[in-house]
Formats: structure tokens, C-alpha cells, sequence
């Protein structure tokens, strides 16, 4: 479990990344998140996988979060100061994380942090609270933050909690009893399928058999032979995109013709391409496309990339989150970072004036008022632990050649291992 790992390299990592962000010229770690009351430009940070499994992920995202800043400042800035974005590559990689981190912090001077996934908020948890700088992340469903979340650390997707028990859900109410699980050794890919193992293996007469495999091998070939061994009536496979086309060509070249689930990483147009497309399916957060700030989003992220918004790439949760950090510091009145972290869960949830853009919560704050910001992705109402109330979720299926929604869906909450 490389949950695991999480707790530990934080430990052994934090000292060094604090010196290395209280090296003159850097915002000593000392300063909350980084902050600074005293002028100039205010630095969001984005620290993504730019290359490496999630570079599929990263050129919308970007895109993205760039739209929410561009509307920031068209708006007048927060604090009538000017908003500028700072991104760093992370490789997709833990040591990527926190080499990016590093330089965020101490070299760009980022007063808040956005985007980073699963493996880098485990790896980085210690040292982002330690430094109390307000974290929000777009697409890290991470069953670590579950219980965690809520001071510094906040999310505008679905757990993945939520993700595994809806793949769960999906394979028991097809009538499948037998899955073989094929599950990389990362945090993005091994927490929805943990939870989706435990959902699916708690069914009586259900048999659930999971194969572990390692990034970076040349072939999967032995790992798939392992997991077709039982015969399974369908397959899940969890896995980054550099693992996952291989092992569903793999799958196709043994001529095994059963339905397979797919993580989330593996919603990419590069999937839509394998032999075995037909048979993927996947559970995803989905958007709420009739809310007001999605149609506003939907038509500046067309404008700007020539596409439409997609829930697989997490564009429009990447725009919300530096919304809401905005949002968060126009309440707070400063840029410390133990204020702003206080003000995200009241500026997302209710009660309070729904607003729909920053220019809407920026006037509605300055009058007195309490705000809910509805994002482009969906509600985004957090609990006490800073994760979604209601998040949006569907099947989605290959459709044309794209991925798809084919349908809403509604956690059956039975399956979960403590109902």
C-alpha cells in the first residue's frame, strides 16, 4: 500500500525542503504559506505532472487555470493586487513533487498550491502543513485525505473512496463474480482500487483476484497471465497511461473478451485507440453542465483551446480551485496562508449567497456578505475534512472514439466496509 509510503517520506523529507525554503531570498517557512502583506504581484502555485503518466492531464489543466486568473484580475485582483500563475513539473513523479514543491516555495514564492496529485500530497502533507499553506487539489482522489483534510488541504473532486465503490458497484449490479484486479504500486492508482477490492470481495459468493505491478517494466505479459489465471467475468485495471496500454493490448492479444474497468488515469484519448476500446469502462466525477459558471468556463476554455471541457482531464476542477483561493483571500482580507485556509471551506459550501463567478463573490463579499461558490465542476459544498458533500459522478464509455457520459449514478452506500 503506498499509503504507507506517504507517512513516511514526509518525515524524512520535511526538514530538507523547510531549509531549502528558508534560504535567503526565499519566504522563510517560518512565514505562513509563504505570505506576504506587502505588495505586489500575488503568486498561485501549480505543481503538476507536465511529463511523465499524468502529461496527458496537464496541458488543460494549465489552460485552465489560467482562465480563473485571467478572470481574477480582469475582476480587479485580490486585494486590488495583481494575481500571476507560477507552474512547476512534478514528472509525475514523487521526487518530481517535491523538487517542484521546493522551487515553488522558495524560488517562485507561491502563497498557495494547486493541482498536485495523489502521490505528491501523501509524500509533501508534513512539510504543506508544517509551512500552512493552503492546498487544493483538482483531480487527487486519495483515500489518505479523507480524514485529514480541512486545515490546509482541501479538494474539489470525488475520494477515491467514492471512485472504487462505484466501480465496485458497477461490476456487481452487471451480475460479475469474479474479478482480477491489475493494480500499479502508486497512490492515484492503488487507493480507488483498494476500495473498490474491499467493496467487491465483501459481496457473498464474490471472488476478487489482484495482481500488483511496478511502472516502468518493458512488459506486463506475466502480470496479465497472473490475472486471467482465475478466469475472471471482468477486469479492472488501475494503472498510469505508460502501464495501462500495455497491459489492455496485452489483455487483447490473448483474445480475452470481457468487460474492464478502468481507473481513472486511464480516461485519455490514448485508451480510445486500443483494440479492446468497446469493452472499457470507468467511473468518473462528472460536471454539472447547467450550472452558470460551467457555461461561462465551457465557453472560454472552447474559445481558448478549441475543445470542449473534459470530467476525465479535470479542466474545470483545476479553474475552481484557484477561484476559490481567491475567493478565500478576498474573505480573509490577507495573504497568510493560516487565514485564507480558514475562509475555503465557507467561501465553497453554504449557507451564503450563491455566486457563480469571482466578479459575482468579489462584490458580494465586499458588501457583507457570506458567499457559496457553485463551481464550473459541481457543487463544490465540502464537509469538515475538506472533501466534496455531493459529488457528481458517471459511467463513462467510449463513444465515437471519445470518452463519454453515459449515465449518472448514485453510491449505493451498503457497499461501503464500515455500512
Amino acid at each position: 500500500m503506498t499509503r504507507r509510503r506517504g507517512s513516511v517520506i514526509p518525515l524524512l523529507l520535511s526538514s530538507l525542503v523547510v531549509a531549502a525554503c528558508a534560504e535567503p531570498g526565499g519566504p522563510s517557512a517560518a512565514d505562513s504559506g509563504g505570505a506576504s502583506d506587502d505588495g505586489g504581484d500575488i503568486v498561485f502555485g501549480q505543481l503538476l505532472g507536465i511529463t511523465g503518466d499524468y502529461a496527458s492531464f496537464s496541458p488543460p489543466a494549465i489552460e485552465a487555470a489560467q482562465i480563473a486568473v485571467d478572470e481574477i484580475n480582469e475582476a480587479g485582483g485580490v486585494l486590488g493586487r495583481e494575481v500571476t500563475l507560477a507552474t512547476e513539473d512534478n514528472r509525475s513523479t514523487v521526487d518530481g513533487a517535491i523538487a517542484g514543491y521546493q522551487k515553488l516555495v522558495s524560488v517562485d514564492g507561491a502563497q498557495v498550491l494547486g493541482s498536485l496529485e495523489s502521490d505528491g500530497i501523501v509524500a509533501l502533507y508534513d512539510t504543506i502543513t508544517e509551512q500552512q499553506l493552503p492546498t487544493i487539489c483538482s483531480s487527487c482522489g486519495t483515500t489518505f485525505l479523507d480524514d485529514k483534510g480541512g486545515e490546509y488541504f482541501f479538494r474539489v473532486t470525488a475520494s477515491d473512496s467514492d471512485a472504487g465503490l462505484i466501480a465496485a458497484q458497477l461490476a456487481r449490479d452487471a451480475g460479475y463474480k469474479n474479478m482480477s484486479m491489475i493494480v500499479q504500486n502508486t497512490e492515484g492508482a492503488s487507493g480507488p482500487a483498494e476500495v473498490a477490492e474491499a467493496a467487491f470481495s465483501g459481496i457473498e459468493g464474490n471472488e476478487v483476484n489482484t495482481v500488483t505491478i511496478e511502472p516502468g517494466r518493458s512488459s506486463y505479459a506475466a502480470e496479465v497471465d497472473q490475472a486471467l489465471s482465475t478466469n475472471p467475468d471482468v477486469i479492472y485495471v488501475g494503472a498510469g497511461i505508460e502501464a495501462g496500454l500495455p497491459i489492455l493490448r496485452e489483455i487483447h492479444r490473448r483474445g480475452y473478451d470481457v468487460p474492464i474497468i478502468v481507473s481513472p488515469d486511464l480516461i485519455l484519448p490514448e485508451t480510445t485507440t486500443v483494440p479492446n476500446a468497446d469493452n472499457l469502462v470507468a467511473a468518473l466525477g462528472a460536471f454539472d453542465v447547467d450550472s452558470p459558471t460551467y457555461e461561462s468556463y465551457a465557453e472560454r476554455f472552447q474559445e481558448r483551446t478549441g475543445e470542449e471541457p473534459s470530467p476525465g482531464l479535470y479542466d474545470a476542477n483545476n479553474y475552481d480551485q484557484y477561484i476559490l483561493f481567491a475567493l478565500a483571500m478576498q474573505a480573509a482580507g490577507t495573504t497568510d496562508g493560516s487565514e485564507v485556509a480558514s475562509k475555503i471551506i465557507d467561501v465553497a459550501s453554504a449557507p451564503g449567497t450563491k455566486v457563480y463567478s469571482y466578479a459575482e463573490g468579489l462584490e458580494a463579499l465586499e458588501n457583507g456578505e457570506e458567499i457559496n461558490f457553485e463551481g464550473a465542476s459541481s457543487s463544490l459544498d465540502m464537509n469538515e475534512n475538506g472533501n466534496l458533500v455531493s459529488p457528481q459522478l458517471s459511467i463513462l464509455r467510449i463513444v465515437n472514439g471519445e470518452w463519454a457520459p453515459t449515465e449518472s449514478v448514485a453510491i449505493d452506500s451498503s457497499l461501503r466496509p464500515s455500512a
